[in-house]
Parts: structure tokens; C-alpha cells; sequence
């Protein structure tokens, strides 16, 4: 059987590489299966439905960041860290980071978005530190679904995230950048003049 996978989510000027069994797959793996027939998943989907997907990406992000007051998982759940299903985000009306870009993710999967098409990204925020966002890739390319912002934008028009890791449908990605190399006056090569 042949697995439909998610290709290569090379963002925000990064290359993306195979980052084989990590610690993120199996939270990846549980909410990324849950909430199929949530109501409130459900009731969500049914209003972007009959959108174009872009249209779809913009109405769920600013539905679904509207709904969801961000708060940490300490305060919320009383925990360090959980990956809450959608349905519980929902119901709460309150989840950090990840929480808010799972509900996306279901939400957007329910209303006939393709799995392989959508990515949680853990990375860094340049000014906020630790940060979880949503990717969706379109015929368009890729959009960045994020809770700390309201309009959808692209990586590149988003700018001040540096993901670490991708996790998507049958795989999950480590980030890093490209090096160039350049030949020196003596003939070998020599890293760029960036110091990498």
C-alpha cells in the first residue's frame, strides 16, 4: 500500500530534511486522527465547506483565532504541555499555540482539505520566543496559519518565525539553512562570507 505523503515543506528560507521517528509523532499521529465527527469540528467545516481553498484557509484562521482566547497549558489544563484534540480546544474556547493550529488543521481536514496539504510547524518566534503555527499548501503554495496574527500570509510576508521542526502526514522534518560554498584564491572551497 502506497501512503499518500506530504512533500517537503522548504519555508521561510529553510530546506526541510527526513527527520525519521521523532519525540512529536505520536501527539502528531493522535490529534491529527481525532475529532473526524466532533459537532463543533464539524459545525465549523460545514461554514467554509464551498469555499476556494485560499478563501477556506483565511475564513478558518480568522474564525477559529476569533473563538480561541490563547492562554498556556499550565493555566488552562494545569499541565506543562498537551496537545488538546480539537473538540476539547473547542469546547474550552481557550489552548496555546499548538492547541489553536490543531483545531485549524481538523477543521480545515473536515472541510475537504487534503491531510497531506497541512503541517504543524514548532519553532521560534524572532520576538516571542517558543511558538507552534499551521502551514497549508495550496496549487498557490504555502500559507501560515498563526494564532498571534489575523491576517493569512504567506512565509515569506510572515518573516518572524524560524521552524525547527514540521510535522505532516507520514513524516515529520528537521529545518536548517543552506550553505554556499564559494572557491578561495587558493582553490578549495571556503564557507561563504556569512561565517556557516
Amino acid at each position: 500500500m502506497i501512503v499518500n505523503r506530504a512533500s517537503n515543506p522548504d519555508v521561510f528560507g529553510t530546506v526541510a530534511l527526513n527527520a525519521g521517528v521523532t519525540f512529536y509523532d505520536a501527539r502528531f499521529r493522535r490529534v491529527s486522527t481525532a475529532d473526524a465527527r466532533d459537532p463543533l469540528v464539524q459545525r465549523l467545516a460545514a461554514g467554509v465547506a464551498g469555499l476556494d481553498s485560499v478563501a477556506k484557509l483565511r475564513a478558518v484562521q480568522t474564525e477559529v483565532n476569533r473563538r480561541i482566547r490563547w492562554t498556556h497549558d499550565l493555566e488552562g489544563m494545569g499541565v506543562a504541555d498537551l496537545w488538546a484534540n480539537a473538540g476539547e480546544t473547542l469546547r474550552r474556547g481557550i489552548g496555546d499555540s499548538e492547541d489553536i493550529a490543531i483545531v485549524k488543521m481538523q477543521v480545515l481536514k473536515a472541510a475537504g482539505f487534503d491531510a497531506k496539504d497541512l503541517y504543524i510547524s514548532i519553532g521560534r518566534h524572532t520576538t516571542r520566543g517558543a511558538h507552534i503555527l499551521l502551514l497549508a499548501k495550496t496549487a498557490n503554495g504555502f500559507f501560515v496559519l498563526d494564532d498571534q496574527m489575523e491576517a493569512l500570509l504567506t512565509p515569506t510576508e510572515h518573516g518572524r518565525f524560524v521552524p525547527v521542526m514540521t510535522l505532516g502526514q507520514g513524516n515529520s522534518w528537521i529545518h536548517g539553512k543552506r550553505v554556499h560554498r564559494v572557491a578561495s584564491r587558493s582553490g578549495t572551497n571556503d564557507r561563504a562570507a556569512s561565517g556557516r
